[in-house]
């Protein structure tokens, strides 16, 4: 546990932001899928596999791998052609929050306008996301191959 500690404090911020929201990722679908197997939710599938990637970025991340941004392209793309789950949905969903109480009765045009820039948003965090996480671990160093001797 001192060794996950140690592993999280050395990340930088914008990679503790991600693994902060993959928790949450986590937790969500954990609770999603209990209420799936509870009611018989036609959705836990979904639920299921966005949970495994959730879990699998944040175990990749405390590895310091560098290919958990493969991960994060792939959940973005699943979550753009399901409308269904980015990892960055609660912060947009507090901004969404801050425009209905501006806006407390929008008309047709401001809802389909805001989901299609609540969708953008999304996905672009989540590709901005797979990016901080490929740059943010080092390359893994070459293999030398041993010399022959004559």
């Amino acid at each position: 546990m001192k060794n996950l500690l140690i592993r999280f404090t050395n990340l930088n911020f914008w990679v503790k932001m991600i693994f902060c929201f993959c928790l949450i990722g986590v937790l969500s679908n954990t609770v999603l899928c209990i209420r799936d197997l509870m009611t018989g939710g036609i959705l836990f599938r979904l639920h299921a596999g966005f949970w495994v990637l959730y879990a699998s970025q944040a175990v990749f991340i405390l590895l310091g791998e560098r290919y958990v941004s493969v991960l994060a392209l792939v959940q973005g793309l699943l979550a753009f052609f399901t409308n269904a789950d980015f990892t960055f949905v609660p912060l947009l969903r507090a901004v969404g929050t801050v425009y209905y109480v501006l806006f407390p009765v929008p008309t047709l045009q401001m809802m389909s306008a805001y989901k299609y820039i609540f969708i953008s948003a999304a996905f672009t965090l989540q590709m901005l996301s797979a990016y901080v996480l490929l740059v943010s671990f080092p390359k893994p160093a070459p293999k030398k191959e041993p010399v022959a001797e004559k």
